[in-house]
């Protein structure tokens, strides 16, 4: 019994990290596409931006399908691919140390390693079957809370934040004009 919850929790757990992993290499992808002019080593930080957001908008996509399907989906290709973003986020800080927080990088080294942990159980497991245990919607819930605990911090750390324009000071509308 025990067993069987674990294995269905850990897509659950997969996809919500997937889901976090992907918005802040989406973040930090940004934040090295748009790197300063000139600067040594833009045009490869403009190449591991792009690397990143590619990856992440495709983590995002690979949660969306684990939740769909009940179970990791290509756990091989999911695990070369955590290992590809684990790669564009350390060349992504060595390129652009001063513009590319830590901290978000070690948010989502850790949600992408939960990610290549659930996709080896999926391997280890090796069923061979197609039917995917029901998802706990308990564990879906305690991993978005844990996920969104990790990723909100991170993301406020990021260029892509540090840029956004303060939403205290918008303009006070004038009710008789349309």
């Amino acid at each position: 019994m025990r067993t069987a919850a674990k294995a269905s929790s850990a897509p659950a757990v997969a996809a919500v990290a997937a889901w976090g992993a992907g918005l802040i290499l989406l973040a930090l992808g940004a934040g090295g596409l748009t790197g300063a002019e000139g600067a040594t080593g833009s045009e490869a930080a403009r190449g591991a931006g792009l690397i990143l957001v590619a990856l992440g908008a495709g983590g995002v996509a690979w949660g969306v399908a684990v939740l769909m399907q009940g179970r990791a989906v290509l756990p091989r290709v999911a695990i070369a691919v955590v290992l590809a973003a684990i790669g564009g986020l350390t060349a992504l800080l060595v390129l652009q140390p001063a513009r590319t927080s830590v901290i978000a990088v070690a948010a989502a080294s850790g949600l992408l390693i939960v990610v290549a942990l659930a996709c080896g159980l999926r391997l280890r497991a090796n069923t061979g079957t197609t039917d995917a245990a029901p998802l706990r919607l308990r564990a879906l819930i305690v991993a978005a809370v844990v996920v969104a605990a990790v990723v909100t911090p991170a993301l406020s750390t990021t260029e892509a934040a540090q840029l956004a324009p303060d939403h205290g000071t918008h303009g006070v509308v004038d009710p008789g004009h349309h």
